[in-house]
């Protein structure tokens, strides 16, 4: 994908009358949110928010940004939603959050062949270059526990699929990538190699987070009350569930 490439991308939604233009941004970022064969915009939380547009009846207009670009424009611009957000204690107070849509489950993947040792103990990788996307709370969190050596992507980087980052690791890059099982097996696969060819080195229980929908700070409170019901409404009817499934989540 070439560097600082942007996709607008708007979804209509047939019979909705007086439907109301949100701003939305997001990153590529599997399975949540990814570009199919015919580069269309796709994936677990894409299927969350036209659902609750669907239910709301609002448009959505979706920038597809670096994560940095993204983070820094929901932060700033007012009625403006980016997803899927990891909710941490440090960004609590700077969102009005919709609510969680999925637990993210996170390890450190390193070649098998590197020579890394497992360890539960975060603080025993300080030593390797970590790859890690730009503000990201994978970066912040690792960035405010005193890792120094990291590998931060920037805005052509981000936007990458898992594959991707794997190569990093083959070409040296990077020593450790960062993610859940359901994106390196299917990323392995892609790329035609055994499940053996990377190792987990640690369980990175301490940059587990729960992703969210969040619309900047000083956005309308109705408008994020509507989303806020639109999702309990998508819970309890039982959606929400049937759309991890579809997409492999627990």
């Amino acid at each position: 994908m070439r560097r600082g490439i942007l996709f607008l991308i708007t979804l209509y939604f047939c019979g909705v009358v007086n439907a109301r233009p949100v701003n939305v941004v997001t990153e590529l970022f599997f399975p949540y949110q990814q570009l199919d064969a015919d580069n269309q915009l796709t994936g677990y939380s894409i299927d969350v928010v036209n659902e609750l547009a669907a239910i709301t009846g609002d448009e959505l207009q979706i920038e597809l940004l670096p994560w940095a670009v993204a983070y820094q424009n929901a932060l700033t611009t007012p009625d403006t939603m980016i997803f899927s957000i990891g909710r941490t204690p440090k960004r609590e107070p700077l969102f009005a959050w919709v609510g969680s849509i999925a637990t993210e489950t996170l390890y450190f993947w390193s070649l098998s062949q590197s020579g890394i040792v497992s360890s539960d103990i975060l603080s025993d990788f300080q030593q390797y270059r970590i790859a890690v996307v730009k503000e990201a709370t994978t970066h912040q969190l690792l960035r405010s526990n005193g890792f120094s050596s990291l590998y931060v992507m920037g805005g052509g980087d981000s936007n990458v699929s898992e594959a991707n980052r794997v190569n990093m690791l083959i070409k040296g890059r990077a020593d450790i990538i960062i993610a859940a099982e359901t994106a390196m097996l299917p990323a392995l696969k892609k790329l035609n190699l055994p499940e053996s060819f990377v190792q987990q080195v640690h369980r990175a229980k301490d940059l587990d987070s729960e992703l969210s929908i969040a619309f900047q700070k000083d956005s309308q409170p109705e408008l994020v009350s509507r989303f806020k019901r639109a999702l309990d409404k998508l819970k309890v009817s039982g959606k929400l569930q049937k759309l991890k499934t579809k997409w492999g989540l627990k």
